[in-house]
């Protein structure tokens, strides 16, 4: 395809409008932005004619994105990615989403296109609406079940309070709320859908500032490593083939409305990453995009990085879907004041882990929706660096949507050679934890793996809700391998979480999870676990309490290592 540049000047303003709701998200497209306005007009009014007030309008503008596969037989496209044992694999693909068969949706009277994507156990459906309202939000739902009828549907999370009803193949829900929203079935994961709803926006650009712009098609890495600073690089709704994109400091990379990259790699060991940096500030990337990584290898044969950030500060993700990451998804390295919100991940590969802060500082992750192939939302510490900076302190996961089939959904997670404190994961849930394949996962996770003498502390897992999991409600691991590591975990607090549905499967299900394991020669000394808070935790309906905690609790350690019942605090905040 032909590579398309137009380079302009433009003397407004860049900032992310809120509407009478509030919030903020991405424009509409030019001819959108036409119709916003006559829109508008016609609702301008506070009061009507009669003197009665005016209704409140809520204009939805459905992402669709151009060029994507059909693919009728969704059994088929899971079994693109299934090996004989049952495993997902990590070879590339064509395609990683397709046209969904299995819904037909409908918001306010608006159809919404619905696309599919293969996750660890089955495949998941997805659709996005931006709003432009002029009072309270008020959306209706009406969602078609195209394959088979169902029994019951639930809306996830819980606590956002969407009841719907279901009448033989139709559901029917109101949403007064921007975030996602999951309908799932007969309370199992099979042929959910998550809708994600978010405020529109407008895009101007700053004063003084320049545009570059793209039109879609296929692009070297080459061609988009971008330099120039002061600067908005705005791909155009369209369909693009990139391995690359690099980006300066005091810059914008803005995408259209249904704007899709494919993602290849550019030989044998590329190792850059498909949208990245290092040591660029004040840089931010937004719009409405979808990011498909299934053309890259993953596993233990990847080479090339997904997102990777390193050295940010001051770095705003916003309004990203991604599709089949290869890698570690979205990697914020030794960074500051970074925001990642209202995004979207979906991957069954290996080590495809969805949001990541590894030795980062002052920086959030709010309202995504994640279910990859490994774990969901996490902090790590593995920087190479000996500089005394490089450490965690003070990170934020709030009002996030997990659902995991073969990892961990929320905690601090192995690779730990620096320091970690300060860590709150906040008013977030979790969907189906699916994952049962070793004692160390969990729904809220502490997991201390390779140290060298760090500590983890003062981290803080608070209102968060879980629909169903396979896995420990709350799990505290350390391991050290070898004589010289070992590091020390405590001050952890649990409050106000929930498990409604707990499911039996290889290894027993817990509400809280306590292992030690010692290895090559590793003494207790270096591998501790200290204080644990637990505060108005239910688990399958039953409050946990002083009198009962032994009962749904298990406490492992290898020989040598020490671990005491005092050190669980029980109702005691």
């Amino acid at each position: 395809m032909k590579k398309k540049f137009a380079l302009s000047a433009t003397m407004a303003v860049f900032f992310l409008c809120a509407s009478a709701c509030g919030g903020g998200g991405v424009s509409p497209s030019s001819s959108e932005n036409d119709s916003l306005s006559d829109s508008s007009s016609a609702a301008d009014s506070s009061v009507s004619s009669s003197g009665e007030p005016a209704a409140t309008y809520c204009d939805v503008y459905p992402v669709e994105y151009s060029e994507v596969a059909d693919q009728p037989d969704m059994e088929a496209f899971y079994a693109e990615t299934t090996q004989s044992n049952g495993a997902s694999h990590d070879a590339p693909l064509d395609y990683g989403f397709v046209n969904g068969v299995w819904h037909r949706l409908r918001v306010n009277g608006t159809e919404v296109p619905v696309y599919s994507a293969r996750c660890g156990y089955g495949i998941h459906s997805f659709a996005w609406v931006d709003v432009d309202t002029d009072g309270p939000l008020s959306l209706e739902v009406e969602l078609e079940l195209l394959s088979d009828d169902k029994e019951s549907v639930v809306v996830l999370p819980e606590k956002a309070g969407v009841e719907a009803e279901i009448d033989g193949n139709v559901v029917t829900a109101e949403i007064a709320d921007y975030g996602s929203y999951s309908f799932a079935f007969d309370q199992e994961a099979d042929k959910a859908l998550t809708l994600y709803v978010a405020p529109v926006s407008e895009l101007t650009v700053p004063e003084g500032w320049d545009t570059v712009t793209l039109e879609p098609g296929e692009y070297t890495a080459e061609q988009t490593a971008f330099t120039q600073s002061d600067t908005v690089y705005l791909f155009k709704r369209g369909a693009y083939d990139v391995s690359a994109i690099s980006l300066p400091s005091d810059s914008i990379l803005y995408f259209e409305r249904g704007t899709s990259l494919r993602v290849h790699e550019e030989g044998t060991g590329d190792y850059r990453a498909a949208i990245g940096f290092t040591g660029s500030t004040n840089v931010k990337m937004q719009g409405r995009v979808l990011v498909d990584f299934s053309a890259c290898i993953g596993g233990d044969a990847k080479t090339k990085a997904a997102y990777s950030f390193t050295q940010a500060d001051g770095l705003e993700i916003e309004g990203i879907v991604t599709v089949n990451s290869h890698n570690w998804t979205m990697c914020l390295n030794n960074s500051r004041n970074v925001d990642v919100s209202r995004c979207m991940f979906f991957s069954y590969r290996t080590y495809s882990d969805g949001v990541m802060f590894s030795d980062c500082k002052d920086s959030t992750a709010t309202d995504c929706f994640v279910r990859t192939g490994d774990d969901a939302m996490e902090v790590k510490a593995f920087t190479d660096s000996n500089d005394p900076e490089c450490y965690t302190d003070g990170i934020l996961f709030e009002n996030n949507c997990v659902w995991t089939d073969k990892g961990i959904a929320y905690g601090c997670i192995y690779e730990a050679k620096h320091d970690v404190q300060n860590v709150v994961f906040r008013n977030n849930s979790v969907g189906f934890a699916q994952a049962s394949w070793s004692e160390h996962l969990g729904c809220c996770v502490m997991q201390m793996g390779s140290v060298r003498g760090t500590v983890w502390e003062d981290v803080h897992f608070e209102n968060i809700e879980v629909y169903k999991t396979s896995c420990a409600l709350l799990s505290v691991f350390n391991r050290a391998n070898n004589a010289t590591e070992g590091g020390q975990i405590r001050n952890i607090y649990f409050e106000n979480i929930t498990a409604k549905y707990a499911v039996q499967t290889n290894l027993p299900v817990y509400c809280l999870s306590v292992v030690i394991r010692l290895l090559n020669g590793a003494t207790w000394q270096n591998s501790t676990i200290g204080a644990l808070y637990l505060d108005d935790i239910t688990y399958v309906g039953t409050e946990i309490t002083e009198e009962n905690w032994r009962e749904y609790t298990n406490i492992a350690l290898d020989d040598g290592a020490r671990f005491s019942d005092v050190n669980i605090k029980i109702n005691e905040n």
